[in-house]
C-alpha cells in the first residue's frame, strides 16, 4: 500500500502540487511568526545585556513607567549625590527617558512618524551606558541634537542640519551632530527618537532637577546584591532600587510580554490559513477520492481490506502533510524579513539580527501541518473504505454520497448556533481578554465549519441566481458552467467555503473599521463644539497654548484639555480629564445623566464629575466621595458632582478643573487646545491666523479644523486595515489555488464529456467560457457566503460595544467591491484549467476513461 501511495501522488502530479502549496503557505506563515519574533527577541535581549552589562544597579520611580503612557515617572537628580557617597560604587550616571517631543526641521514640517507614533526624547549617557550607536557623535552641548536614522532618512536631513523640538516646555532649536540607531534600527515598535544632553531633554520635558533613571557601577568584585541593599538604604524607601541582572531580566520580560501579543496576532493569521488550507485539502482528497472509485473497487477486487484502503489514503496525506510542512518551514525562513518589511511600511520597525530558527518552531511546524493535513483528509479516506467491490466493473464510476436532507440541515445549523453562542458567551460573559479572544475564536471556527456544512444546501439557489447573467450573456456555456456548478453542490460548497472564510473576515474587518471611524467621528461631532482643534502630535503640549490664541483677532474662547490618569485603592487605573469648569460648556457639550453646565461651571478644586457607567458599576453617585492616588504624593479625596454619558471616550472616567490635574496629578502640558471663533468669524482665514500665531512659540503646532482633525485621526487607522487586509491575502490567495485544483480535477473527471461537446460543435472558447463560468460561480457563492458571515460578526461585536459608543456601519461599497473581486479571482483561477480543457484532443477525450 505504500507503494500505491507514493504511485498514486505521483500519478496525479498537478492536484499533489496544489494541495502541497496549501500546506505550505498555512505553515510559512506560522514559522515566519515564530522566526520573525524570536528574532527581534533575541536581538533585544542582546542589546539589553549589552546596554546593562556594566550596570551593577539602578535606582528608579517607585511606579512603573506603565502607569501613564504621557509622561515617564521620574525621581530627584539630587539622588545622584546620595548614590555617588555609598560605599563600593564606581561610577553613577543619571539619565531621562522616553520622554514625548515633536521635531520640526526648518520649513516647519514635522520630522517624525508619519502613523501618528510619537518621538521620544533620550538624554545622552556615559559610554558605559549607552544603548545608542551613532553615526556622527554623541550631542554634548546644549544645542546638538542625534536624530533616529529612520526619521531623519524620512525628512531627508544629515549631519549639521537644524531642528526645532518642542515638549511640554517651551520650543529650542538644535543642530544635528549625529545619527543614532537602537540595535540596527532607525526608530523602534513604530516610535522615533532623539537623544540630546540631559539639560536639554529636562526642559523639554518641563521637569528641571528630575530623571527616570540612575545607573551605578560597583567595584570589582562586589556583589551587585550587596550593592543594591547599600544604594537602597541611602535613597530610602520612596524610590525602588534593582540589581542590575533584575533590571536587565525586568526589563526583557516587559519587552517579550507586548511581543507576546505580536505572536499571537500572528500566529491567529496562520491558523486562518491553514484552516483555509484544510478546507481545500478535504475538497481535494474528497474528489480524488470519488475520481478513483473505480480503482478503489478493483483493489478490493483483488483482495484489499478496507483497512488498506484507509492507511493507503492517510499515507497519501501523511506525505503531502509532512513534506508540505517542511517545505512551509523553508519558505517561513524567507517570509520571517518579509514581515519585517511589511511592518517597517507602516511606521512600526523593529530590530533584527540573524535569523533564529528555534528547536520549538520547527517542531511546531512540522507538527501542525501533518495533524492538520491528516484531520483534513480523514473523512474522504474513511468513505473510501466504504467503496463496493462491483464498483470496479461499472464504467466511469465516481462514488455519490448521499445524506439524509434533515441530518445535512439539522448538523450544520446546531454546529453553527453552537458557534454563535460560544461567541456571544465570549463577548458577555466579562471574562479576562485571553480566555474571552480564544471563545471568540473558536465560536468563529465552529460557523465557518456549521456554513461549509450547510452550503451545499445553498448551492442550487445561489448558482441560480449568479448563473442568470452568465447564462443570458453566455448563453449555452453559462448554461453549462451552471449546470456543472449544481451537479456536485458538495464539491462546489468545499470549494467556495475556503475563499468563503478570507473573504468573512476582510468584511468584519472592514465593517469594525468603519464602525469605528464613524463612531469616532460622530462622538467627536457631538461632544466638541470647538471650531478648531490645537493637538500636540505626540505627548503633551505647553499648556500656555490656549491663552496664547485668545489673543488672537476672531478668536471668542480657546481652553486647554488635559488628560491623565490615577488609581483607585483597589490599584484599577482610571483616566482623567481637565477642563477649566467656568468656560468648558463653550467647547465642548457634556451628555448629563445626572448633572448640567451649571453644576460645572460650580465645579470646586476638589469636586469631580464622573462617567456614568463608571459611577453605576462603582456604586456612586451625586454626593459621594471617592480617592484617587496620582502617581506621585498624596491621596486626593473628591466629591462626586454629577455624572455623565461620555460614549466618545472623550472626558475619561472623572472630568477635573484643570488646575486639580496639573497641580494634585502632576500632568504637565495640555493633550489639545480648544478653540471657537466670534459669531461670523472662522474658516480658512482665521485658520491661518492661528497657525501664524503658533508659528513662532509653537512651531511644532498647527491648528485643524474639527473636521481636518477627525479625517486624520480616521486616517491613521487606515494603517492598520491595510496590515490586516495584507496578512488575510495569505489565506485569500490559498483559497484561489483550491479553485484552480478544484477546477483542474473536474476537467480531469469530465475529460470525454468535454471531449464529446467539441465532438458536436462546442468551439474552444465556448469550452474556455464552461470552466470560467463555472468558477465564476464557485468564487461569487463563496464570497457571497463571505460577506454574509462577515456581517454576522459585525453584528455581534457590536452589540456588546454599543453602551461605549460604537455604531454599527456597514461600507456597503466595500462589501459590493469584496463580491466583484470574487467574481474577478474565479475568473483569474479559472485562466489555467480553462486552457488545458480547450486543448483537449477529441479523439483521445472520447476515448479516455
Amino acid at each position: 500500500m505504500t507503494r500505491l501511495a507514493l504511485r498514486g501522488l505521483r500519478a496525479r502530479k498537478a492536484r499533489t502540487a496544489f494541495t502541497l502549496l496549501a500546506v505550505i503557505l498555512g505553515v510559512a506563515l506560522i514559522a515566519g511568526t515564530f522566526i520573525f519574533t524570536d528574532t527581534i527577541g533575541k536581538s533585544f535581549d542582546r542589546l539589553v545585556a549589552s546596554a546593562g552589562e556594566n550596570v551593577d544597579a539602578k535606582i528608579l520611580p517607585k511606579t512603573d513607567s506603565s502607569f501613564d503612557q504621557q509622561t515617564p515617572p521620574t525621581i530627584p537628580e539630587s539622588l545622584t549625590a546620595r548614590a555617588e557617597q555609598v560605599s563600593g560604587v564606581k561610577t553613577v550616571s543619571a539619565s531621562f527617558e522616553q520622554s514625548p517631543i515633536v521635531i520640526v526641521d526648518e520649513k516647519g514640517k514635522k520630522v517624525g512618524p508619519t502613523t501618528g507614533a510619537p518621538t521620544f526624547a533620550f538624554s545622552a549617557r556615559s559610554p558605559r551606558f549607552d544603548a545608542f550607536d551613532y553615526e556622527g557623535r554623541q550631542p554634548s552641548a546644549g544645542d546638538e541634537i542625534a536624530l533616529g536614522e529612520k526619521a531623519a532618512e524620512q525628512a531627508k536631513l544629515k549631519i549639521g542640519d537644524r531642528v526645532r523640538a518642542q515638549g511640554a516646555g517651551p520650543v529650542r532649536e538644535y543642530e544635528i551632530v549625529g545619527l543614532a540607531s537602537f540595535g540596527g534600527a532607525g526608530a523602534v515598535g513604530g516610535a522615533a527618537f532623539a537623544v540630546l544632553t540631559l539639560p536639554q531633554v529636562q526642559l523639554l520635558a518641563g521637569d528641571p532637577g528630575k530623571v527616570t533613571e540612575i545607573a551605578i557601577e560597583g567595584d570589582p568584585g562586589l556583589a551587585q546584591k550587596t550593592l543594591k541593599a547599600r544604594v537602597a538604604e541611602a535613597v530610602g524607601p520612596a524610590y525602588r532600587v534593582r540589581t542590575g541582572a533584575e533590571d536587565r531580566s525586568a526589563n526583557a520580560q516587559d519587552f517579550k510580554e507586548v511581543l507576546s501579543y505580536l505572536t499571537i496576532g500572528l500566529l491567529v493569521f496562520g491558523l486562518i490559513a491553514l484552516l483555509v488550507g484544510s478546507f481545500v485539502i478535504f475538497n481535494t482528497f474528497t474528489i480524488t477520492v470519488a475520481q478513483r472509485t473505480r480503482e478503489f473497487g478493483m483493489l478490493r477486487t483483488i483482495g484489499a481490506s478496507r483497512k488498506q484502503i484507509l492507511r493507503s489514503v492517510v499515507l497519501e496525506a501523511a506525505i503531502i502533510g509532512a513534506a508540505g510542512s517542511v517545505l512551509g518551514l523553508l519558505a517561513g525562513i524567507g517570509l520571517s524579513p518579509l514581515l519585517r518589511a511589511l511592518f517597517a511600511t507602516i511606521g512600526f520597525d523593529l530590530p533584527g539580527q540573524t535569523l533564529v530558527v528555534a528547536p520549538r518552531t520547527v517542531v511546531a511546524a512540522i507538527l501542525v501541518g501533518t495533524v492538520v493535513t491528516l484531520v483534513s483528509s480523514l473523512v474522504p479516506a474513511l468513505r473510501a473504505t466504504r467503496v463496493s467491490p462491483m464498483a470496479a466493473l461499472r464504467e466511469g464510476a465516481v462514488s455519490q454520497t448521499r445524506r439524509r436532507r434533515g441530518l445535512a440541515l439539522v448538523l450544520p445549523a446546531a454546529v453553527a448556533g453552537v458557534g454563535v453562542a460560544v461567541m456571544l458567551v465570549g463577548l458577555l460573559a466579562g471574562l479576562d481578554t485571553g480566555p474571552a479572544l480564544s471563545l471568540l475564536g473558536a465560536g468563529a471556527v465552529l460557523v465557518f465549519i456549521g456554513v461549509g456544512l450547510l452550503s451545499p444546501l445553498l448551492v442550487a439557489p445561489l448558482a441560480a441566481v449568479i448563473g442568470r447573467p452568465l447564462q443570458r450573456f453566455g448563453g449555452v456555456a453559462g448554461k453549462i458552467a451552471r449546470g456543472n456548478a449544481v451537479r456536485s453542490p458538495g464539491r462546489t460548497a468545499g470549494t467556495a467555503a475556503a475563499l468563503m472564510i478570507g473573504v468573512a473576515l476582510v468584511a468584519f474587518v472592514s465593517i469594525f473599521v468603519n464602525g469605528f471611524k464613524q463612531s469616532f467621528s460622530g462622538a467627536f461631532e457631538k461632544a466638541i463644539t470647538a471650531d478648531y482643534v490645537i493637538v500636540a502630535q505626540s505627548g503633551f503640549m505647553p499648556d500656555s497654548v490656549a491663552p496664547a490664541m485668545t489673543e488672537v483677532a476672531g478668536v471668542e474662547q480657546a481652553d486647554n484639555l488635559l488628560v491623565g490618569s490615577a488609581k483607585l485603592p483597589s490599584g484599577k487605573s482610571v483616566s482623567l480629564a481637565g477642563l477649566d469648569p467656568a468656560n468648558a460648556a463653550g467647547v465642548v457639550k457634556v451628555d448629563w445623566k445626572d448633572g448640567s453646565n451649571a453644576r460645572l461651571r460650580a465645579l470646586g478644586p476638589r469636586d469631580a464629575m464622573v462617567e456614568a457607567d463608571f459611577a453605576k458599576e462603582r456604586k456612586l453617585r451625586t454626593g459621594s466621595t471617592v480617592t484617587l492616588r496620582p502617581r506621585e504624593g498624596d491621596p486626593v479625596q473628591l466629591t462626586v458632582r454629577g455624572t455623565y454619558e461620555d460614549r466618545g471616550q472623550l472626558l475619561g472616567d472623572f472630568t477635573l478643573p484643570e488646575a486639580t490635574l496639573r497641580d494634585a496629578f502632576g500632568v504637565k502640558g495640555a493633550l489639545a487646545a480648544l478653540v471657537k471663533a466670534k459669531p461670523g468669524e472662522g474658516g480658512k482665514p482665521l485658520q491661518r491666523r492661528l497657525d501664524a500665531a503658533l508659528k513662532g512659540p509653537f512651531p511644532t503646532l498647527e491648528a485643524q479644523t474639527r473636521e481636518e482633525f477627525i479625517d486624520q485621526q480616521v486616517g491613521q487607522v487606515n494603517q492598520i486595515l491595510y496590515l490586516f487586509y495584507a496578512l488575510l491575502a495569505l489565506s485569500v490567495i490559498i483559497a484561489l489555488f483550491g479553485i484552480v485544483n478544484t477546477l483542474a480535477l473536474s476537467v480531469y473527471e469530465r475529460t470525454r464529456e468535454l471531449g464529446l461537446l467539441r465532438a458536436v460543435g462546442t468551439s474552444r472558447r465556448q469550452v474556455r467560457r464552461i470552466v470560467r463560468g463555472e468558477a465564476i460561480i464557485t468564487a461569487v457563492i463563496g464570497a457571497l457566503l463571505g460577506v454574509a458571515i462577515g456581517v454576522l460578526f459585525g453584528v455581534l461585536i457590536s452589540r456588546p460595544l454599543e453602551s461605549e459608543g460604537f455604531v454599527l456601519a456597514l461600507p456597503v461599497a466595500t462589501l459590493l467591491v469584496l463580491v466583484v473581486l470574487g467574481a474577478l479571482a474565479g475568473v483569474v483561477a479559472a485562466i489555467a484549467p480553462a486552457r488545458r480543457a480547450a486543448r483537449l484532443d477529441v479523439l483521445q477525450a472520447l476515448t479516455y476513461e
